[in-house]
C-alpha cells in the first residue's frame, strides 16, 4: 500500500469508528429512558421535606396541647346541667350506656401563657371535675371561664407556678383546599396522638350537616380525628392553631375519614367574648331566611340563586324589659326580600347572612342591600342584641276533607278550617292547607308537610283550594313553583319551599 493510500484508509476507519460510537450513543440512551426509574410521591426524597417539617410542627405545638378528663355525677348528686354527655362528637351516632357515674376525656389547646385553654362545649358541659393535663405530666384542676353550646367553644383556666407553653393562632380565612394539616389531641385518651391530613372543603355549614340553623360553620380535613381528639387543635405547616376539632360524620361513633374544626377566625372571636364577660354576645336583626334556590331565583328576578329570601320579619322583641322595634322592622325588610348584600359584602347563602348578622358588633349601623320585586333597594338599620331563647311554635291538630290537589306533585290542599279566637299563632294567616303529602313525592322531597299552610305560589296570595288549583294550572311542567309557607310545628313557622312543576 503506497504512502498515499496509507492516510486515506486511517481517515474511513476514524470516521466508521466515530459513527459506531455515536450510534452506541443513541441505542445506550434510549435503553436508559426506556429501563430509568421513575421519582413517584411516596418515595424517600420526595416527602422528605415535608416530614421533617412534620417533625418540627409537632415538636413546637405539643407542649401547648392538653389531655381534658372529667367527671360527672349522676343526677341528684349534686351533679351540674346534664344537656350533654360529655366527649360524644357531634354527628357522632354511638350512644353510651348508663353508668352511675360519667367519666370524659377531651382535648385542649393553651392560647394564653397565663393558662387559658380552648376546647369544646361539649367536652366540659355538665362536668363536677375537671382536670387539665398537661404534656409534660404535670395536672392541674380546671374552671370554666364560660361556654358557647351555639359554636361548641369553651374556655377552661387552670392556674399554673408559671407561664405555660402556648399556641400561636393563625388565620384560618388563608386556607386553602389542599393545604396540609395536622390533628394534635387525645383520641380514646391516648396523648400527645398527632395524624396528618388536608383541608378536604371549605365553609362546611352546619346545615348540612345538622339539618337546621347554626352559628358554626366548618373546616373540613381528612385528618384523622376520634373521640378524645375534640377540643384539640388543627394546625397549619406555619406550625399555628387555624381549626379547633369539633365534630365528625360518622355512623359508628369512631373516625371515618371527614372531620370538622371551628376555624380560627371564629374562635378567637368567641374566646375574647368568654373571658371578658363570660358569655357571647350576637348580633341581631329579627327576620328569618331560606336559601335562594334556582326556582326563586327565576320567580324572583335574579340572575342566579343567591342571597337569603326573608321568611318572617319579627316586628317587636324584649329589651331590658321594654317592647321595641327589631332592626328589621325599623329598616323596612318585608316578606319576600331577598337580602344580597350586607355591610358592603356579597351573600352567599341563608346561613352565611345568619353568621355575618351574629358576628356584627352590637349597636353598629350597617347597610342592607336586598331585591324586591326585581328592583335593589338599600336599607339602612343599628344592629341590635340577640335574645338569648325564642320560643317556638306549636303543631296544627286538624282533620278536614281535601279538595283536589296535584297528584303530580303528590299532595292535596284543602280550605283552611275556621281558626279559633284562641288559636293566636293562625290569626292573620290566610291560604290553603296541606292535608296529604305522599312519601317520595316530588312535594316530599322539597320538604312540603302535612298541615302547612300555603300562603302563596309564585308570589300569588291563596285564600282558597280553588285558587290555588287554578294557579298551578297556569305553570307549565318545568316551571319553578315557588310556595310561600307558613309552618306552626317549627321554630321558623314562615319559609319557602321551591319545586319544578314535572
Amino acid at each position: 500500500m503506497s504512502d498515499v493510500e496509507r492516510p486515506r484508509t486511517d481517515r474511513v476507519l476514524m470516521i466508521a469508528i466515530g459513527v459506531g460510537a455515536l450510534l452506541l450513543g443513541i441505542l445506550g440512551g434510549h435503553f436508559l429512558r426506556h429501563n430509568e426509574t421513575p421519582v413517584l410521591a411516596g418515595s424517600n426524597d420526595i416527602p422528605m421535606e415535608l416530614a421533617t417539617a412534620f417533625v418540627q410542627i409537632a415538636r413546637r405545638v405539643e407542649p401547648a396541647v392538653v389531655n381534658i378528663s372529667t367527671v360527672t355525677q349522676p343526677p341528684g348528686v349534686g351533679s351540674r346541667d346534664r344537656s350533654s354527655t360529655n366527649n360524644q362528637l357531634p354527628f357522632d351516632l354511638a350512644r353510651p350506656g348508663e353508668k352511675e357515674v360519667t367519666r370524659g376525656n377531651g382535648s385542649g389547646v393553651i392560647v394564653d401563657a397565663s393558662g387559658f385553654i380552648l376546647t369544646n362545649h361539649h367536652v366540659i358541659v355538665g362536668a363536677d371535675r375537671i382536670k387539665i393535663k398537661l404534656a409534660d405530666g404535670s395536672e392541674y384542676p380546671g374552671r370554666i371561664v364560660g361556654s358557647d353550646q351555639e359554636t361548641d367553644l369553651a374556655v377552661v383556666k387552670i392556674d399554673p407556678k408559671g407561664d405555660l407553653p402556648s399556641a400561636r393562632i393563625g388565620d384560618s380565612d388563608r386556607m386553602q383546599v389542599g393545604d396540609w394539616v395536622l390533628a394534635i389531641g387525645s383520641p380514646f385518651g391516648l396523648d400527645q396522638t398527632v395524624t396528618a391530613g388536608i383541608i378536604s372543603a371549605k365553609d362546611r355549614e352546619a346545615t348540612e350537616l345538622r339539618n337546621r340553623p347554626s352559628f358554626q360553620h366548618f373546616l373540613q380535613t381528612d385528618a384523622a380525628i376520634n373521640r378524645g381528639n375534640s377540643g384539640g387543635p388543627l394546625i397549619n405547616l406555619a406550625g399555628e392553631v387555624i381549626g379547633i376539632n369539633t365534630a365528625i360524620a360518622t355512623s359508628t361513633g369512631d373516625y371515618n375519614g371527614i372531620g370538622f374544626a371551628l376555624p380560627s377566625g371564629e374562635a378567637i372571636q368567641i374566646y375574647r367574648q368568654l373571658t371578658r364577660t363570660g358569655r357571647v354576645m350576637r348580633g341581631f336583626l329579627g327576620v328569618m331566611t331560606d336559601p335562594v334556590t334556582a326556582q326563586i331565583a327565576k320567580v324572583y328576578g335574579l340572575e342566579a340563586a343567591r342571597g337569603a329570601i326573608v321568611s318572617i320579619v319579627t316586628e317587636t322583641y324584649q329589651v331590658n324589659g321594654r317592647e321595641v322595634a327589631t332592626p328589621a322592622a325599623r329598616a323596612g325588610l318585608r316578606l319576600g326580600d331577598i337580602v344580597v348584600q350586607y355591610r358592603g359584602e356579597s351573600i352567599r347563602s341563608s346561613q352565611d347572612l345568619i353568621r355575618r348578622v351574629a358576628g356584627t358588633p352590637i349597636g353598629a349601623e350597617v347597610e342592607i342591600k336586598v331585591v324586591r320585586s326585581g328592583q335593589e333597594v338599600s336599607l339602612l338599620t343599628t344592629v341590635g342584641t340577640r335574645p338569648m331563647s325564642e320560643n317556638g311554635r306549636q303543631s296544627i291538630a286538624s282533620a278536614i276533607s281535601p279538595e283536589e290537589g296535584n297528584r303530580g306533585l303528590g299532595f292535596d290542599v284543602a280550605n283552611m278550617p275556621i281558626v279559633s279566637a284562641r288559636d293566636t299563632d293562625l290569626q292573620g294567616v290566610s291560604g290553603v292547607m296541606v292535608v296529604r303529602v305522599e312519601p317520595g313525592s316530588v312535594a316530599d322531597d322539597a320538604e312540603l308537610r302535612r298541615d302547612d299552610i300555603i300562603e302563596q305560589i309564585n308570589r300569588q296570595s291563596l285564600t282558597t283550594a280553588m285558587q290555588f288549583k287554578r294557579a298551578l294550572e297556569r305553570v307549565a311542567a318545568g316551571q319553578p313553583i315557588v310556595l310561600q309557607v307558613f309552618r306552626r310545628k317549627s321554630t321558623a313557622p314562615r319559609r319557602f319551599v321551591s319545586l319544578n312543576k314535572p
